[in-house]
């Protein structure tokens, strides 16, 4: 029987697409539509060459984005996230005093039946959601939203990833400061988006937990 994938291997087809569009999207910026108008017009003339090319990038970006994904440390990218530092930043050590009452799907007084009193300190209440998740972790809702906060994390690294990386590649190329600062522009963008999209499946992922605990028999 074949093993799962694992949460990072289900993203790992929408972080190299992630990566290809951007590229793409800049190559467009720094050398214009005219080069990428030739491109096409060269495949579509049979330019086995260019295809091959094409075919091998998403090969090289699946291993970038691999090693990108392992290389940078969690407490790194939940700081890029959350932009604080520390054990403390995640929504987990909220769960109990700021996220549960405000969602009407977590029955608070189910939860203190369950568990006595609930925790306030950080540390603790992270401890306490994270052994209620394991009951949870192979439920759908629980599974979907821990996912989206994964790939939405690997692409807020790898949106300043590209960032340095655009900025030092177009310097090097000498590309107009126009293009320089409407590259800029899209990936600074393009981070806070994600950015957003992170912080908002992390606490999805966290309350969805409560709720089922919640709700549970």
């Amino acid at each position: 029987m074949p093993l799962a994938k694992s949460l990072k291997q289900k993203n790992q087809p929408q972080l190299v697409t992630f990566v290809l569009v951007n590229v793409v999207g800049l190559a467009s910026i720094a050398l214009g539509l005219a080069h990428l108008i030739a491109v096409v017009e060269a495949l579509t003339k049979g330019n086995w060459a260019i295809l091959g090319k094409l075919i091998a990038v998403p090969a090289v970006l699946a291993l970038v984005t691999g090693i990108l994904g392992w290389a940078m440390p969690n407490i790194g990218e939940e700081a890029l996230v959350f932009w604080k530092i520390g054990k403390h930043c995640l929504p987990s050590s909220r769960a109990f005093s700021v996220l549960g009452p405000d969602d009407p799907r977590v029955d608070m007084q189910r939860l203190v039946l369950k568990h006595g009193s609930l925790p306030t300190s950080p540390a603790e209440q992270t401890a306490l959601w994270y052994r209620i998740y394991r009951n949870y972790a192979a439920d759908i809702s629980v599974e979907d939203a821990h996912g989206a906060y994964l790939r939405f994390r690997e692409m807020t690294t790898l949106s300043l990833a590209l960032f340095v990386s655009c900025m030092a590649i177009f310097l090097w190329m000498h590309v107009p400061g126009k293009a320089l600062g409407l590259a800029s522009t899209v990936l600074v963008i393009e981070y806070l988006f994600l950015m957003v999209a992170a912080r908002n499946a992390a606490t999805h992922f966290v309350l969805n937990v409560l709720a089922l605990e919640s709700s549970a028999p």
